[in-house]
């Protein structure tokens, strides 16, 4: 299984440049995950990782900040990603982040 890892510093979301976003080709289906690592913002949340695929959304709950990348968003040449994260009243979000993949 390959992980894509990013950062969420409060509302800012972005690839963990210690990560290897190179080479993913599209169609995998329950090999790629993604974890999510929060700053002191995030504690307390519940959240959701959504990937989004030319305009539809394909939410995935986090457990221990990481999840499955739906499949349905594996499907095409670019996808995007975004947390959102609630607790108590509390909404917090995160700017999308676009993810490249090959043929």
């Amino acid at each position: 299984m390959r992980s894509l890892n990013f950062i969420a510093v409060r509302q800012n979301l972005q690839k963990d440049p210690t990560s290897d976003f190179s080479g993913l080709v599209r169609g995998s289906k329950g090999y790629l995950q993604a974890h999510f690592s929060f700053d002191a913002e995030w504690t307390g949340c519940g959240k959701v990782a959504v990937f989004t695929r030319l305009g539809k959304e394909y939410p995935a709950r986090l457990s221990a900040d990481t999840c499955i990348i739906p499949e349905e968003a594996l499907s095409y040449s670019r996808f995007s990603v975004r947390v959102i994260g609630v607790r108590d009243g509390f909404r917090i979000m995160t700017n999308n982040v676009d993810i490249e993949q090959e043929g």
